[in-house]
């Protein structure tokens, strides 16, 4: 039997329903971790690429006064101590 690849829409829809189901039973941090530590093994630009909309997905749906709130914190979190 042959094999067919998912296109882009399948895989998005696919995706947001593992995190709509994850976030359901509060699981979305494991299964973010579990996910971005298998794209930064086999893909790390994807990974890059991955944390940084998740990142601006995160901030977009916050908020004006929280979002600037969002991105000090993570800012102070990610320069060296």
């Amino acid at each position: 039997m042959a094999r067919s690849t998912p296109t882009a829409e399948t895989i998005e829809k696919v995706m947001t329903a593992v995190l709509e189901e994850a976030r359901a039973n509060n699981a979305l941090p494991e299964v973010v971790d579990a996910a971005m530590k298998k794209l930064r093994e086999t893909n790390p630009k994807a990974a890059h690429a991955a944390l940084r909309a998740m990142i601006e997905a995160m901030a977009a749906s916050l908020p004006a006064h929280k979002r600037q709130k969002f991105l000090e914190e993570l800012l102070a979190f990610l320069e060296p101590s």
